[in-house]
């Protein structure tokens, strides 16, 4: 491999192997490589929605408290590079091909033993060897799947585990109660672990309590530091304690609750007040209700889930203009409970789709009397000058039509 489109081809290849829950591969791996996961300090996010927002406020905190921090995430919104990032800065492609030679060689010396390996387990690994090599104060992981299986949670001594929500998203692998989910998620707990927890549903609670009292792991709930938020025309503010108000660098009420886990994390950490604060305002997240133009005025938000849109819905309705919607939602997510929920906003919802294995077509959109409208021909015809435009679905479909924005010359301040 010599170039990032070589890497690229590699790990998409490695897609056909699907996924396999469990961590022996991943485990083989480490140790093939000779890593020791534990060896910089971590820590690991699990949730169903605001894991991203909740890893970039962290991220911003520990940038402003002086720290070199790394960060794995999932998906990219504007390049690959994204997912393994330091500081906010991409993986060069020197050193992403470097990783991917390591992790190549690796997994074909292991192949024999273990079997294939897939796609996000050849990814995570890429991480791991990627931050093993350049040793930062700090490594941030996301869960990309669940949390008891998933590739990330090799960690056996994160400095804390986050678990940012639960709802209903990926039944068929995690579960189809919040009860079944739930467990999977709390998965990366471990012994003695200091776990920081968002607002979960009421039946939530109480197994939350007992997982943690069986691994003697200390629980904070975050939005017991919640003071006050508000949120107007200039964004939304929030108060926290011992915080002095601040106006967050991601918008929306259930930010408030995403930053409130970072808050406590980094108080936990020892991170200065001065430091959280700068943090909570130089938050950036591509695709979560990122306004890419104000005229007109163009919201991104990658909600694929119920519990996503119930966010976003909250949001909109904030909107001081009336609001369409342009949606692309994948074949395998309720597509009829998020419209009911799209329309408490607005009755001006657009379906398309894009290429992607699991977008619905424009013939199923068709068949299920979907408002379908080609995603090129959106901007030729529909007349979005005096409305918000909220762009949603999933996030690999805000990676599509950012992209295509950028190709129709669209900036922050609009149409050139």
């Amino acid at each position: 491999m010599r170039t990032r489109e070589d890497v690229l081809e590699w790990l998409s290849a490695l897609l056909a192997f699907g996924i396999k829950p469990g961590l022996s591969r991943m485990q083989a791996l480490l140790t093939e490589l000779q890593i020791d996961p534990d060896a910089i300090p971590t820590v690991h996010v699990a949730g169903t929605n605001g894991k991203g927002s909740t890893v970039a406020f962290l991220r911003e905190m520990g940038v402003a408290e002086g720290l070199q921090v790394g960060t794995f995430t999932s998906p990219y919104i504007i390049q690959f590079e994204e997912r393994i990032m330091l500081n906010g800065v991409p993986i060069s492609e020197a050193d992403l091909v470097k990783a991917a030679i390591a992790v190549q060689a690796a997994i074909i010396n292991l192949e024999p033993t273990i079997g294939t390996v897939t796609e996000f387990e050849a990814l995570t690994a890429l991480a791991f060897y990627h931050f093993d090599r350049i040793r930062p104060d700090f490594v941030i992981y996301e869960v990309g799947l669940g949390g008891l299986y998933d590739s990330t949670n090799v960690l056996k001594q994160p400095k804390a585990a986050i678990i940012t929500s639960i709802g209903h998203d990926h039944q068929a692998i995690l579960g189809d109660t919040l009860q079944e989910i739930a467990l999977q998620k709390f998965g990366i707990i471990k012994q003695g672990t200091n776990v920081i927890a968002g607002k979960l549903q009421e039946e939530l609670t109480v197994p939350l309590m007992a997982y943690c009292g069986d691994r003697q792991a200390t629980l904070t709930w975050s939005q017991e530091v919640i003071r006050d938020y508000r949120l107007n025309a200039t964004g939304t503010w929030a108060t926290y304690e011992g915080i002095p108000e601040t106006r967050l660098g991601l918008e929306g009420v259930h930010q408030v609750h995403n930053a409130a886990n970072a808050v406590i994390c980094a108080k936990q950490l020892g991170w200065s007040k001065t430091a959280i604060r700068r943090g909570l305002r130089n938050a950036t997240h591509p695709g979560r209700f990122e306004i890419i133009s104000r005229r007109p005025r163009i919201v991104l938000d990658g909600a694929h889930n119920p519990e996503g849109v119930t966010a976003l819905v909250e949001r909109l309705k904030e909107e001081t203009k009336p609001v369409i919607v342009l949606c692309s939602i994948l074949r395998d997510k309720d597509r009829e409970a998020m419209l009911n929920q799209l329309r408490e906003v607005t009755p001006d919802i657009y379906e398309t789709t894009f290429d992607f294995p699991r977008a619905r077509t424009l013939e199923e959109l068709t068949a299920d009397g979907a408002n379908m409208i080609e995603l090129e021909q959106f901007f030729k015809q529909v007349d979005t000058a005096d409305h918000t435009l909220a762009v949603t679905g999933s996030l690999y479909f805000i990676s599509t039509v950012r992209a295509l924005l950028k190709e129709q010359s669209f900036t922050k301040k609009g149409k050139q």
